[in-house]
């Protein structure tokens, strides 16, 4: 129990006492009213008051006063000489307390406190009047208020003990009730708690993904700051309100009756595309509710992009590095055996073979990160015993503002790739296997084909299947990324994917890019500058 609960309790047990002591003597003096009502009508009094003669009802009045457990009985003349008292050497003394006026000279019959003889009382006083109706004297009844503190002091004793029992249980309570709920809080005291809560808060707030929680019963419980970004919602305005109805779409409610957490989902949420994880929340087999962190769709995409370029860009240089060293090593061992016009056959038919790839590259495509990946993927194939061939009749002048030369180095990397690993994967001759590719910017498309000889696509999984993330038809964990992506690019430009098998010994993807961009393409940004 808190001080002030103490406090608080002991302040009631005074005023319950208090209270006590004063329903006490108001009871006392009414009871002593009424006796006082009763003597004072009693005609042996009003005889032994005419008479003068206090022997008449002395012993009546003490025998009457010990069977009521009163204090004193006093009776007096109209002078207020005691007629009876219960110490007899006071008789014919005057009554004491000052306070018979109303009652001698008035007529009234009333309850008043006051000092006597015997003590400070409680005195229930009641006129006597004669056979005439004249007033000859007066009754007074009365209780010691010590008597009455010391019946109010039982209770108070009473009281404290109740309190001390109370103070008592309630400490065995709340050490019981405190142990429950640390062990809620996971062992955490409330500073320590508080000082968790805040960190989570602060945290939630610098994350770059958005963060949003709902409870068993599908109201949002908190968003962090990335989410009302990212939506466009002031978090006092959707806290605590049904999830369904803040953000439409979002569908997190579902995993409360699922209770299967769901990782990489595409949605759409408020107009905004993005991909999120989901996850259900269970404190002691029980869902209490489940957590989404998600970004933005173009956030990851574009990532994505970055890091399938890099690895352009990384395959390039280790393939031109490889080869070169390998040349390096032919052109070293040629030397050292004397073999000079052999080196100078060697560097001739390098040369020639690059100055041809070089030249046409350079005439037929204009976009440099485009005519690289092609000059890195050519190096390529020869590390792996394969031949890229490249159509002569392709060509690709000058890109259209809306497409991004970045994202077709993605289409061409991945497509070309796929077709390395069909090729590699399949029992083709070796010396046969191959890639070709073509490039046309006649008419209003972009065409983009890839054609391989290898092992084809694989049965029983349709188009649709292929292209989703995670999908593939080889085994390891990092693959199902490549075709997503490009599906992803093509959509965005609103373009078109043929994927076909050829004879079931090879495959065939094909790419249409449309040249005119929509209003639709200027709304989702895919002219913005890098």
């Amino acid at each position: 129990m808190t001080l002030s609960g103490l406090i608080k309790l002991l302040i009631l047990s005074i005023a319950g006492f208090a209270y006590l002591k004063h329903w006490e003597e108001q009871e006392s003096g009414e009871k002593a009213l009424g006796i006082a009502k009763f003597l004072a009508a009693s005609p042996s009094v009003v005889e032994a008051i005419e008479a003068k003669n206090p022997e008449l009802i002395r012993e009546k009045v003490e025998l009457l006063r010990t069977s009521i457990n009163a204090t004193f009985i006093v009776i007096g003349d109209k002078n207020s000489l005691r007629y009876a008292h219960p110490i007899a050497n006071r008789l014919g003394h005057k009554m004491q307390g000052e306070d018979n006026d109303k009652a001698l000279k008035q007529g009234l019959s009333y309850i008043s406190l006051a000092e006597g003889s015997l003590g400070k009382s409680v005195r229930g006083k009641a006129p006597i009047f004669s056979y005439n109706g004249e007033i000859i004297g007066v009754v007074s009844v009365g209780y010691l208020v010590t008597s009455i503190e010391n019946k109010a002091e039982h209770f108070l004793l009473f009281l404290l003990f109740m309190v001390v029992l109370v103070v008592f249980t309630n400490a065995l309570i709340s050490n019981f009730t405190a142990k429950k709920f640390q062990n809620a809080i996971f062992g955490f005291e409330p500073e320590e708690f508080g000082r968790l809560y805040m960190e989570l808060e602060v945290t939630l707030s610098t994350i770059k993904e958005g963060v949003v929680s709902i409870d068993a019963n599908g109201y949002l419980r908190s968003i962090n700051r990335s989410a009302c970004d990212i939506f466009k919602v002031k978090a006092k305005d959707v806290l605590h309100r049904k999830m369904d109805e803040v953000l439409p779409g979002n569908n997190l409610t579902e995993i409360l009756t699922s209770k299967v957490s769901e990782y990489n989902v595409e949605m759409m949420v408020k107009g905004q595309a993005i991909v999120a994880n989901r996850l259900v929340l269970v404190v002691d087999e029980r869902v209490v509710g489940a957590v989404s962190s998600f970004r933005l769709k173009d956030e990851i995409t574009e990532l994505t992009k970055q890091l399938s370029q890099v690895r352009e860009y990384s395959d390039l240089l280790r393939s031109q590095t490889h080869e070169h060293s390998n040349k390096l090593n032919t052109i070293s061992g040629l030397i050292h055996l004397g073999k000079n016009e052999e080196v100078l056959n060697l560097i001739g038919q390098e040369t020639a073979r690059y100055q041809h790839l070089i030249q046409f590259l350079r005439e037929a495509i204009h976009e440099p990160m485009i005519a690289g990946v092609l000059l890195g993927k050519s190096e390529r194939a020869r590390e792996l015993g394969l031949m890229l061939e490249i159509d002569e009749g392709s060509q690709l002048l000058t890109l259209p503002e809306h497409i991004r030369a970045e994202d077709l180095v993605t289409i061409l990397g991945n497509f070309i790739d796929n077709g390395f690993d069909a090729c590699i994967s399949s029992n083709t001759i070796k010396s046969e296997r191959k890639v070709s590719v073509s490039i046309s910017d006649f008419g209003n498309e972009i065409i983009i084909e890839v054609e391989d000889n290898g092992c084809g696509l694989p049965k029983g999984i349709a188009q649709q299947e292929l292209i989703k993330q995670g999908v593939s038809s080889k085994s390891e964990s990092n693959r199902g990324v490549g075709l997503h992506l490009v599906d992803q690019i093509i959509s965005q430009y609103h373009g078109q994917l043929m994927m076909e098998s050829i004879d079931n010994k090879g495959t065939r993807m094909t790419v249409f890019l449309p040249k005119q961009h929509t209003d639709r393409d200027i709304k989702n940004g895919i002219n913005e500058c890098d």
